[in-house]
């Protein structure tokens, strides 16, 4: 049968780093009309929600579709590495070399970063960490999940099979996900530890993961049908979690603690709206497919691997830099000055990221042909097949 490719799903891939990116540009509490514009761009750190929902629907689908592949395992890990380790080891030899320069104390973190690790307590407490006062990798804690999952994930789907089963695989870790971050949560657990755990946010993953099985079966038509709706409850849900925060913590007495509750129902709805909207994308001719097929979100989604990882490292330094340059020129404009580094370090993050794309990582990526699967053209990016297999799910 054979995958295609659906263009819409890199178009939102698109939308996920452009929103995580936002979060990022824009710090600061916006005031009077700019309010909404900043809610909106604090909000787009749910991009990372979505780019794990996204990466666990089509890293299973290869999976899946790779099953009877005599390199399995071979082929699907060194195309990982292939795509994945260059920019990361890249940037982390970057930071060590510039040690001297940055006077970086590394302590721990060194080896914890080499094996993906910098999201777990297995050398002391996990804090963010910063290199120096302008170089941060803060937020290669999500690499780190998606990195544990792609190790693990591959052996469950080989060994289980079974779509069935798989799905209840999904189903129920999910839950398990769930209620480890609601009784961390009651426990006053830090946010930080919470967050960043890959079992407390596996649930994200695992979803993606449980909706790839459903398209790859007979269930594919109704999971569609139903992915509009499921969307649009997903985001009433969030909107009245949101709006209920000052009813509940005006009443202390209530039996749950609302940070708790809302830590752990807020992952989960975020997970099943970004499938919903996968599955949205995935109708001919819907409203979603359409507007993720825009050039411009596509080109964003090319790219998204190195925005993700090389917009923030710097971050701190350029923000500060470029706000010294417009206060000169305009004093006493904060507005101006927050936008206009923002954007001036975005413009740098997006040359930055198709420089090392076409220059750094295309020759890594060129190496994949020596690790072609044996009868379907997979690719890691937006593929999902285009008709339901025969062991579908229940078979």
């Amino acid at each position: 049968m054979g995958p295609r490719h659906v263009r819409a799903l890199d178009g939102l891939r698109g939308l996920a780093v452009l929103g995580v990116m936002a979060s990022h540009l824009f710090p600061g509490n916006a005031r009077g009309i700019l309010a909404p514009i900043g809610a909106i761009f604090s909000y787009g750190a749910t991009g990372v929600d979505l780019f794990f929902v996204l990466s666990g629907f089509l890293i299973t689908g290869i999976l899946l579709d790779s099953l009877d592949d005599t390199g399995y395992f071979r082929k699907f890990y060194a195309r990982r590495a292939l795509r994945i380790f260059p920019l990361y080891y890249g940037v982390l030899f970057v930071c060590f070399v510039l040690t001297p320069w940055l006077e970086t104390h590394w302590g721990y973190v060194k080896w914890v970063y080499l094996f993906y690790l910098q999201n777990t307590d297995i050398a002391g407490q996990h804090e963010f960490f910063k290199v120096s006062e302008g170089v941060s990798l803060n937020h290669f804690w999500s690499l780190a999940i998606e990195e544990q999952f792609y190790l693990v994930w591959p052996m469950a789907v080989f060994f289980i099979r079974q779509r069935s089963a798989l799905l209840k695989t999904c189903i129920v870790m999910s839950c398990v996900a769930f209620c480890l971050r609601l009784y961390l949560g009651l426990q006053g657990t830090r946010y930080i530890a919470i967050n960043s755990d890959t079992v407390c946010r596996m649930d994200a993953l695992l979803i993606g993961a449980a909706l790839a099985i459903l398209v790859h079966g007979e269930y594919r038509e109704e999971v569609l049908r139903s992915a509009r709706k499921l969307f649009l409850i997903t985001v009433m849900a969030l909107s009245a979690l949101a709006l209920l925060r000052p009813i509940v913590e005006k009443h202390s007495s209530w039996i749950f603690a609302y940070d708790a509750s809302s830590l752990s129902l807020s992952y989960t709805l975020k997970a099943l709206g970004a499938a919903a909207l996968i599955a949205w994308c995935l109708q001919e001719s819907s409203l979603p497919r359409t507007l993720f097929e825009n050039r411009s979100l596509r080109f964003f989604g090319k790219y998204s691997y190195g925005l993700y990882v090389l917009h923030f490292v710097a971050l701190a330094f350029l923000l500060s830099t470029f706000r010294g340059w417009i206060r000169v020129i305009t004093p006493n404009n904060k507005g101006l000055e927050v936008a206009g580094a923002g954007l001036l370090s975005f413009l740098v993050a997006v040359v930055v990221a198709y420089v090392s794309y076409n220059y750094y990582e295309k020759p890594f990526l060129r190496l994949k042909k020596y690790f072609d699967y044996d009868h379907a053209v997979l690719v890691e990016g937006a593929a999902v097949p285009s008709e339901p297999r025969r062991d579908a799910v229940g078979t």
